[in-house]
């Protein structure tokens, strides 16, 4: 849910959505530096922040190509989350409670709003929907080609993950990208696979889709589904998901100095992936 009283369905001007990004980022690694030494990962926040592909979707031409690369990671984010909600707040009858409210809070409310956050309507009238449905109509508005990740998810239900990922259509970066997260889910523990989703997803995804806001050449009237879809992330993981993922981290650790070195390991390891992951995206378009 949107913190405080603010109206699910609406969302910060442009500007304070920038300060919840910068001022996430950064005071989180303030706060953690004695105990985690997340000063380590500020290099690759860096090169992250100013990555060349932030400066290269300006037409709708280049709009499609990143999108077709991009839909594998909407895709594969929430199966990071929903491997963090089977392992830590499992479900099934006989229900056994939980002794940890904040920690079910925290995934569940994550995992509700992922899958079923408002949509974007122009008539006024409020449904909900998945981020990756939006992100689908956002590919539809534009032309961009579905049927990659359509038949990957087909093959996925038919015949498991892995021989999916060796189905062809997939573009290279998105293959290896899923790749690193499957991995993960297979054989990561839960800090590690928390520290990638907390560090490496919900503390960069608002810095890069608000970099994407600041310098795309593409206005709202030409890309509002997708326009929507970049808001509706800086505002929701800068502002919310971001700093609750972060008390997830504090919470696992407990102090205990091994686990925060494996967290930091990882969610370099993540970081290191997403920029991998750009630079292919970046070469398809040039």
């Amino acid at each position: 849910m949107v913190s405080g009283t603010e109206d699910l369905g609406s969302t910060p001007s442009g500007s304070a959505i920038k300060n919840i990004v910068i001022n996430f980022w950064h005071l989180n690694l303030t706060r953690y530096t004695e105990s985690m030494n997340l000063d380590s990962l500020i290099p690759q926040k860096d090169k992250l922040e100013n990555h060349p592909i932030f400066t290269r979707i300006n037409s709708i031409e280049e709009l499609v190509i990143f999108m077709e690369h991009h839909v594998f990671a909407v895709w594969d984010f929430m199966s990071l989350l929903k491997k963090l909600q089977k392992d830590l707040v499992p479900m099934g009858s006989p229900w056994l409670p939980n002794p940890n409210g904040n920690l079910v809070r925290f995934i569940n409310e994550i995992v509700m709003e992922e899958e079923s956050d408002v949509a974007y309507n122009q008539n006024g009238d409020t449904e909900y929907t998945s981020h990756y449905q939006i992100y689908l109509d956002a590919m539809n508005e534009v032309g961009a080609s579905t049927d990659s990740i359509e038949n990957f998810l087909e093959r996925v239900q038919s015949t498991g993950i892995h021989k999916a990922l060796t189905c062809e259509g997939i573009p290279s970066p998105s293959l290896k990208f899923m790749g690193h997260t499957f991995e993960l889910i297979e054989n990561g523990k839960s800090h590690e696979i928390a520290a990638s989703f907390a560090i490496g997803r919900e503390s960069i995804v608002p810095l890069m889709f608000q970099k994407i806001l600041d310098q795309s050449k593409l206005c709202n009237d030409q890309v509002p589904v997708f326009r929507y879809y970049l808001k509706r992330h800086a505002e929701l993981d800068g502002d919310h998901h971001g700093p609750m993922a972060h008390k997830l981290l504090e919470n696992m650790s407990a102090g205990n100095p091994e686990i925060e070195r494996e967290i930091v390991e990882q969610a370099s390891r993540s970081i290191e992936q997403r920029i991998e992951f750009w630079d292919g995206v970046h070469g398809a378009l040039t």
